[in-house]
C-alpha cells in the first residue's frame, strides 16, 4: 500500500491532470451538442452541465498552476489565487446543481421542480456566507490552520486563507456537490424510461451508467471531502481515505467522472437519432409534396380540361337542338352546371394539396404563401396588408394550426363564397396575432349557419373554429347575405420586436 500511495503522490500532476481533463472533455462534448437546436427534453438542461464540466475542469487544473505559480508571487496574490480557486469550486458545483434541478424540472411532472430554479443561486450564496462564519468561529480555536491542509497544498504560511478552503471545500461538497450528483442521477434515471421507447439501447444504458456515476460522485466528491476540524470530515476526508487504501481521492473522483463523460457521450447519440428521424422525416415531407404536385397537376391538366371540353360538346349539342326543345336544353343546362361545380371542387382540391405542402413558421411567410396559390389557382383579387412591429415567434404546431386555419378559411370562399376581391389583413402586436379575411361574396344567414354548424354540415367552419382552440384564440364572424364575410382570428404568441 505504500508503494501504491508513493506511486500516486510521486504521479500527482497527472493525477490533477487527468482528473482535470475529464470534467472538461465532458462539458466540452456536451457543449457542442448543446449548440444544436433539439425537441427532447433532456436538451434543454445540458448547457448547464457543459457548464459545471469545463468550469470544475479549470478548478482543478488550478492545484497545478498555482503551485507552479507560487514561486514567484507574493504570498498575497497566491493566497488571493486560491481564494478564487475555492470560489470557482463552489460556482462548479452550483452548476451541476442547476443542472440537476432544470433536468428534473424538464423530465418530471413534479410542479415545485419549476419553482427551484433560483435554489443554486440561493444555495451558493448561503454556502459563501456559512463558510466565512465558520471560518472566523474556528480561528479563534486554532491559530494555524495549516494543521487542517492536506498534502499536495502549497507549503505556505496562509493563516489567512486556510480556514476558508478546507471548511469552504467540506461545505462546498456537503451543501452543493451532495445535493446537486443526487438530482442529477435522479433526473437521468428519468431520462432513462422517457426515452427508453424511442432510443437505442446503449443510448438508455448510456443515462443509466451516468446516473450511477454520479450517485458514486455524491459520495466521493460530495461527501469526502478535505480535512477539517469537525465531524464528520475530521475522520472521513481525502486524508483517511489515502491512508486506508493507498489511493487519493482524486483517482476515485477521476474514474467516477470519466464513466460520467463517456456514459454522458454515448447517451448523446439520441440527439443524432434526433436528427435522423427530422432528416427523414424532412425527406417524406419532400416526396408528399412532390406526390401532391403531381396529382394537384395531372387533375388540372387532364380532369379539368376534360371537363372543359365535355361542356364544349354539350354547349354545341345544346345550341344544336330544335329552339322549342326546352326540356333537353334545360336538361343540358343542368349537366352544365355540375360540371361547373364539380370544376371548382376540384380546382379547390388542387389549392389544397399545394397549399398543404409549405413548410416555414413566419406567420407572414405562410399566408403570403396561400394567398398565392389563391392568386395562381383561380379569377379571385386578392390583397394582403401586413402591420405591427412585432414578429410572432410561431412553435410548429403554431404554424401548422394556423396554416390549415387559412387554408379552410379560402377553401370555404372558394367553394361557398362566390367572392371576386378578398382582403386579408395579418396584425402583429407584440404577444398578439390577428388574422381578418373578408370576401366580397353572397355572404351568409349567422343563425342558419350556425344550425348548420351543430348539425355537422357546415364542417369548414367547425374546422377553423378548433383550430382556433388548439390556438388558444379567438375567432370572430360577421356575414350578412349579399354583403360577403369577414373572419377574425386573434391568438397569443411569442413576438420580437423587428429590426429597424
Amino acid at each position: 500500500m505504500d508503494v501504491l500511495r508513493e506511486l500516486f503522490e510521486t504521479n500527482r500532476i497527472i493525477v490533477l491532470t487527468v482528473y482535470g481533463q475529464v470534467f472538461f472533455v465532458l462539458g466540452l462534448a456536451v457543449a457542442l451538442q448543446s449548440l444544436k437546436r433539439s425537441a427532447l427534453a433532456l436538451a434543454r438542461p445540458l448547457p448547464w452541465l457543459a457548464a459545471f464540466g469545463i468550469v470544475h475542469g479549470f478548478h482543478e487544473w488550478g492545484y497545478i498552476f498555482i503551485p507552479i505559480q507560487s514561486g514567484w508571487l507574493p504570498l498575497e496574490l497566491t493566497e488571493a489565487l486560491l481564494v478564487l480557486q475555492l470560489v470557482i469550486k463552489g460556482a462548479s458545483f452550483a452548476l451541476l446543481l442547476q443542472f440537476g434541478v432544470e433536468l428534473l424540472a424538464a423530465v418530471t411532472r413534479l410542479p415545485i421542480l419549476p419553482r427551484l430554479r433560483l435554489l443554486p443561486a440561493a444555495a451558493f450564496l448561503a454556502w459563501a456566507g456559512a463558510t466565512l462564519a465558520i471560518s472566523a468561529a474556528l480561528g479563534s480555536f486554532d491559530p494555524d490552520p495549516r494543521a487542517w491542509l492536506p498534502e499536495g497544498h502549497i507549503d505556505l504560511a496562509l493563516a489567512n486563507v486556510g480556514a476558508p478552503l478546507a471548511v469552504g471545500d467540506v461545505l462546498g461538497r456537503w451543501m452543493l456537490a451532495l445535493p446537486a450528483s443526487a438530482l442529477a442521477a435522479w433526473g437521468l434515471l428519468v431520462s432513462a424510461s422517457e426515452v427508453r421507447p424511442v432510443a437505442r439501447p446503449f443510448v438508455v444504458v448510456g443515462l443509466r451508467a451516468a446516473a450511477v456515476a454520479f450517485m458514486f460522485y455524491a459520495v466521493l466528491g460530495g461527501v469526502i471531502g478535505q480535512p477539517a476540524p469537525f465531524p464528520p470530515a475530521s475522520f472521513l476526508n481525502g486524508a483517511t481515505v489515502l491512508d486506508a487504501i493507498g489511493i487519493p481521492i482524486e483517482v476515485l473522483r477521476s474514474a467516477a467522472g470519466l464513466v460520467i463523460a463517456l456514459s454522458i457521450i454515448m447517451a448523446l447519440d439520441l440527439f443524432e437519432q434526433e436528427t435522423d428521424r427530422v432528416l427523414a422525416a424532412a425527406r417524406r415531407r419532400e416526396l408528399l409534396a412532390r406526390e401532391r404536385e403531381r396529382i394537384g397537376r395531372d387533375l388540372h391538366d387532364g380532369i379539368i380540361q376534360s371537363l372543359y371540353a365535355a361542356g364544349l360538346h354539350l354547349d354545341e349539342a345544346s345550341a344544336a337542338l330544335d329552339p322549342a326543345a326546352d326540356i333537353p336544353r334545360a336538361r343540358i343546362r343542368t349537366v352544365l352546371d355540375e360540371l361547373e361545380r364539380i370544376g371548382q371542387e376540384i380546382r379547390a382540391t388542387i389549392f389544397d394539396l399545394r397549399s398543404a405542402s409549405l413548410e416555414t413558421r413566419d406567420a407572414e411567410e405562410i399566408v403570403r404563401a396561400v394567398a398565392d396559390e389563391l392568386r395562381a389557382n383561380t379569377l379571385v383579387g386578392l390583397d394582403l396588408q401586413v402591420s405591427g412591429e412585432w414578429e410572432p415567434d410561431l412553435t410548429a404546431e403554431q404554424a401548422e394550426q394556423l396554416r390549415q386555419a387559412v387554408h379552410e378559411a379560402f377553401s370555404n370562399i372558394l367553394r361557398h363564397a362566390r367572392a371576386t376581391h378578398v382582403i386579408v389583413r395579418l396584425r402583429r402586436s407584440r404577444r398578439r396575432l390577428r388574422l381578418e379575411i373578408a370576401d366580397d361574396g353572397i355572404g351568409f344567414d349567422p343563425a342558419d349557419a350556425a344550425a348548420r354548424e351543430r348539425s355537422g354540415r357546415a364542417q369548414g367552419m367547425r374546422n377553423i373554429r378548433r383550430r382556433a382552440e388548439l390556438l388558444d384564440g379567438t375567432i370572430e364572424i360577421w356575414s350578412e347575405p349579399g354583403r360577403g364575410t369577414k373572419l377574425s382570428l386573434t391568438m397569443p404568441v411569442a413576438t420580437k420586436r423587428l429590426r429597424a
